[in-house]
């Protein structure tokens, strides 16, 4: 063999080596520049409205097509910014963890409020005022609104009201539902069966309640429970009480089919119905 022909040899074989040294460099690298896949935590992990799996699907991502998805062209903020515009979820996120999993931190929406519109299916509000589908796996045992809502008189304008029912456990438990008339008056349906309650509006929230509680302590054991059919609270430093002379208006509720909704689940929807403890 010629000497030609030897280092003709030689050059295919090196040829060969770099060949296979090069495409297997090639594959480590391009699985290192491959996204690995993702993950999401809540930080409240005991969140019955919103699940890490949830939180997956609202991205509309096949797990097996991010696979594919190389990480220095993926859009982490294009992400985000579709999570945040999610009606389920507070805020979220969107980080590249150094192993190539994209990883999502969300806050859950949390709801106060459950929204019943004649003609309209109901809706969640959370504290914000943003409306949050009801067809969720869960039912929410949260406060609920009936009425007419608009730009003059929005739901939202219930919310101080709402949240202060909600960080007062007592005052909770006093309350059954929330509606509001054509005219603003906003009217709390207690759990004590028998009355309404007119609020009016939502200003001086703990005075109103306080004078509730009173008018409970003092007053209706005395007159009998069944002696007034409205309760106002309205005016200031004074409670106007209407006797039950006169069959009081009906107010529309919702069923029970139309507060659970078809894929709630609804683990405990009695409300116990009792005179108030006087302690």
């Amino acid at each position: 063999m010629s000497r030609k022909s030897i280092l003709m040899c030689v050059l295919s074989i090196a040829v060969a080596v770099y060949m296979c040294f090069a495409m297997a460099i090639t594959t480590h690298l391009s699985s290192l520049d491959t996204l690995t896949g993702m993950s999401a935590s809540l930080t409240d992990p005991t969140s019955r409205f919103v699940s890490t799996s949830d939180v997956i699907r609202e991205t509309g991502i096949d797990p097996d097509t991010l696979r594919m998805c190389r990480r220095r062209t993926f859009n982490l903020q294009a992400l985000e910014d579709r999570l945040n515009s999610s009606d389920k979820l507070q805020s979220a996120n969107v980080t590249m963890l150094a192993n190539g999993r994209v990883h999502i931190d969300v806050t859950p929406m949390v709801p106060v409020a459950r929204v019943f519109e004649p003609g309209k299916p109901s809706y969640y509000i959370n504290a914000s005022g943003k409306r949050i589908s009801a067809q969720l796996r869960y039912h929410i045992d949260v406060p609920v609104l009936v009425g007419s809502f608009d730009s003059i008189h929005p739901a939202q304008r219930l919310l101080p009201l709402l949240d202060y029912i909600a960080s007062h456990r007592k005052v909770g438990a006093m309350v059954s539902t929330v509606t509001q008339e054509a005219d603003g008056n906003i009217i709390i349906i207690p759990t004590i069966v028998g009355h309404v309650v007119n609020f009016g509006d939502t200003s001086r929230v703990s005075e109103k309640f306080a004078m509730l509680r009173s008018f409970y302590r003092n007053v209706a054991p005395v007159k009998g429970w069944q002696t007034y059919d409205t309760i106002s609270v309205k005016w200031r430093d004074q409670v106007v009480a209407t006797h039950r002379n006169k069959p009081a208006p009906p107010v529309v509720l919702p069923t029970e089919e139309e507060k659970t909704g078809e894929l709630d689940i609804n683990d405990n929807e009695t409300v116990a119905k009792s005179t108030p403890n006087e302690n």
